[in-house]
């Protein structure tokens, strides 16, 4: 696996021990080197690189959002919000070790208990919001708009401003519609939400399923697209007194 470049920052190789399935840690804040350093001794032998890259993770999320008590990061975590910092807020108590996407229109509200999982991407142009305790596994993507537009022409202009075209200075349309996540739901390994969609409270999504209409409450869905296969049970759904 390899961290995904940040200008000069954070290029190099990260240790396979990093990775979630290898009990790879996450991290509270830290703002210095010295706390970096730390943060990482173990058994998971990091490096002296991997103390800056932590140091800039956490510069990301502390310039980049409004984060509540008890958020962590791991490593692979990234965060690009191209607008204003109080669209990206989470709430605490969160383990994020994927990257979060805001444009400059879009906003993203993540709840307490919240995890994203290694290589999970959320990409807001609109408005996506993820309730308390709901797990997103491995390769999750969650995008509430279409990445491109579909106008072939503006399509065209899109990529070749990604290359560095200045000169083409046409509006894109690209579709957006808000996504509605709702408390305690697991979207497993390698599935897909799209724009427009809610998912209800305690809905398990099978891995490598593509949501594209809403979800009710309690229920397993699975496939392409998802569709529910069963119904919850009482005792499933049961959340302890306190909890």
């Amino acid at each position: 696996m390899r961290v995904m470049c940040v200008g000069n920052e954070m290029s190099r190789p990260v240790s396979p021990g990093d990775h979630a399935f290898a009990n790879g840690p996450v991290f509270s804040r830290v703002t210095t080197k010295a706390e970096a350093v730390a943060a990482l001794s173990g058994p998971h032998g990091h490096s002296d690189q991997d103390a800056d890259d932590l140091l800039a993770v956490w510069r990301q999320f502390d310039e980049g959002a409004v984060l509540g008590d008890g958020v962590k990061l791991g490593l692979g975590a990234r965060l690009i919000n191209l607008g204003p910092r109080e669209n990206v807020v989470m709430d605490g108590a969160c383990a994020i070790r994927g990257i979060l996407r805001a444009e400059a229109g879009g906003t993203l509200r993540i709840g307490r208990f919240v995890y994203v999982g290694d290589g999970a991407i959320v990409s807001s142009r609109s408005s996506i919001s993820i309730g308390e305790s709901t797990l997103l596994a491995h390769g999750v993507q969650i995008f509430d708009n279409n990445s491109h537009p579909t106008a072939t022409f503006e399509r065209v202009i899109q990529f070749r401003r990604m290359l560095g075209d200045k000169r083409l200075a046409a509006p894109l349309n690209i579709d957006a519609a808000p996504v509605n996540i709702a408390p305690r739901c697991w979207i497993g390994l390698n599935s897909l939400v799209l724009k427009g969609v809610s998912i209800g409270e305690d809905t398990i999504v099978a891995a490598a399923s593509v949501v594209s209409r809403s979800l009710e409450a309690g229920v397993v869905a699975a496939g392409n697209p998802a569709q529910v296969v069963r119904v919850l049970t009482a005792e499933e759904r049961a959340m302890p007194a306190g909890a």
